[in-house]
């Protein structure tokens, strides 16, 4: 299972122990936790599982917010209440002076991490060498402590909210708080309150994540592996192709951000949740390396592939919002279609985003599509459906239009059966289609070929070889015009710029060959840019 799980640690429980307790529960190995508890500590530890796991050190190196308690006038070897005492002093300060004392630390200093601490050096945790009683050299940690609020004063103990940065020990700062007054301190209690976003309010116990998985609910509090730091103008949807339909999204995301000075994320899903259920695939007009690839190079600052699966699909379409929007992308500002569908069932609409918009704290914008004639003069909004039809049929003018960019296919050169070179004098070079990607009709086309970095002309036919032989599968053939190298094994990129004809079937090879001569022709005098 992939995503962030917030855990509500319980006391005498170690980190380990509860990464250990999760890889049973979520049947998953891989599981990383985002920032140790210590046995006495409690509270709020964010747990990153299979895909997560890479989102671990970004989480880890978010603010904190902690309650602890300490108690005046003792020292312990461990900085806690769980330690030996090392010695006693009298409490003999006033509670003016303990607030003085406690402010003097907000702000940046240099903090070194406690002998009992998972903390490495030279390759040996400075636990395990504390407990064979030595003490070594640390190099202090630059740390922030953002702000402390004290909630209680009842000498000699002291409670107290801390906000801090990565890397903070709460307990050495209640000891360099002690040594400031002259008392000394152990921290006698913790409770971690939030982990970046992650609050203590939304995270669950071991024994209750049990029960969840028992009932089969572990998707209501599984998080997706999404996380975004910074408020963001957030757009979701397949978005395959990223055609002009969607620049139209993308444009009103990066005006939004730019005037409110956010960040832009863009989430689209790693399958068509209707190959799911349905057991059919639907082609695409992208691979999905292709789509991530393209939407990278848009610019944005985050895009995330959401993982479709049968847990996932059943997420309710508020907790999509909520979850994955809100709280996973940081959303202040969402972007959708008209048309947009989310959550279980695909039950969230743009109606939806509009009603939930003062509930949860963003700006819905819906925009509706553009809109363009087709080829029978008829009035028809640009979606990915339309473009994938148009290339079906053939029309890859039409499509090119519509995405903003020539309909494409990539692959690497194989061997074919070199009829083409052997028997007709027009050598091709042969590619694979890619699974689950549109094909334009069977037929010949002028296409661009991208071999390296040169752009040349070529004639592609795609389908079979009907002349040749009868039983031939489908095949994309492209002849690249003026060019004899050896290319068996690299990948070219073939562009398709207009359709020449049908396949056909000839009387003979000297007629195929004459007509292959014809569409050379055609090809050396279509304008294009190379």
């Amino acid at each position: 299972m992939d995503g962030i799980i917030v855990i509500n640690k319980e006391k005498n429980w170690t980190s380990f122990d509860v990464t250990k307790k999760l890889r049973s529960i979520l049947h998953e190995k891989k599981i990383g936790h985002t920032g140790t508890l210590d046995p006495l500590a409690e509270g709020v530890l964010v747990v990153c599982a299979g895909a997560a796991t890479k989102l671990v050190e970004t989480i880890s190196g978010t603010e904190k917010v902690y309650e602890a308690e300490m108690q005046l006038g003792i020292i312990t070897d461990t900085e806690d209440i769980t330690g030996t005492v090392l010695e006693e002093k009298p409490v003999k300060v006033t509670e003016d002076e303990v607030r003085d004392a406690i402010s003097s630390f907000i702000g940046t200093y240099e903090q070194i991490p406690p002998m009992y601490s998972a903390k490495k050096i030279n390759g040996k945790k400075l636990y395990d060498l504390a407990r064979q009683g030595k003490t070594v050299e640390r190099k202090a940690n630059r740390i922030t402590v953002h702000d402390i609020k004290i909630l209680d004063i009842s000498l000699p103990y002291v409670k107290m909210e801390i906000t801090c940065s990565k890397g903070t020990y709460i307990r050495t700062l209640c000891k360099d708080i002690g040594e400031k007054l002259g008392t000394g301190a152990a921290m006698t209690a913790l409770l971690r309150t939030r982990v970046g976003k992650y609050t203590l309010s939304e995270s669950h116990t071991i024994s209750e994540l049990s029960e969840l998985e028992e009932k089969g609910e572990l998707y209501s509090v599984v998080k997706p592996p999404i996380f975004v730091p910074e408020p963001a103008v957030v757009a979701f949807g397949k978005f395959d192709g990223s055609h002009k339909g969607h620049q139209l999204i993308f444009e009103n995301m990066f005006a939004i951000a730019g005037a409110k000075h956010y960040k832009t994320a863009v989430l689209t899903f790693s399958q068509n949740p209707d190959n799911l259920f349905s057991g059919t695939s639907k082609t695409s007009i992208s691979s999905s390396d292709e789509h991530l690839t393209r939407l990278r190079n848009l610019g944005f600052d985050y895009v995330f592939s959401y993982p479709v699966n049968h847990d996932t699909m059943k997420v309710p379409a508020e907790f999509f919002l909520r979850d994955v929007l809100i709280e996973g992308m940081n959303a202040k500002d969402i972007v959708a279609g008209t048309d947009c569908r989310f959550g279980h069932m695909a039950q969230g609409d743009a109606d939806m985003l509009m009603a939930l918009q003062d509930k949860y704290g963003y700006t819905a914008h819906i925009i509706k599509k553009r809109q363009v004639l087709d080829e029978n003069g008829n009035s028809r909004e640009i979606s990915s459906t339309f473009i994938r039809e148009e290339i079906q049929k053939g029309n890859v003018k039409l499509a090119a239009d519509l995405l903003g960019r020539h309909v494409a296919l990539s692959g690497t050169v194989i061997h074919g059966k070199h009829l083409g070179s052997t028997v007709l004098g027009f050598p091709t070079a042969n590619i694979l289609p890619t699974s689950g990607k549109t094909l334009p009709k069977a037929g010949v086309y002028i296409s661009r070929v991208l071999v390296g970095q040169v752009l040349y002309r070529g004639v592609t036919n795609i389908g079979t070889n009907p002349t040749v032989a009868a039983d031939n599968p489908v095949s994309i053939e492209t002849h690249i015009i003026n060019f004899n190298k050896d290319i068996y094994g690299q990948k070219i990129r073939v562009e398709f710029m207009d359709r020449i004809r049908d396949q056909e079937k000839f009387a003979s090879l000297e007629v195929l060959k004459h007509q292959l001569e014809k569409d050379v022709d055609a090809a050396m005098h279509y304008p294009m840019d190379l």
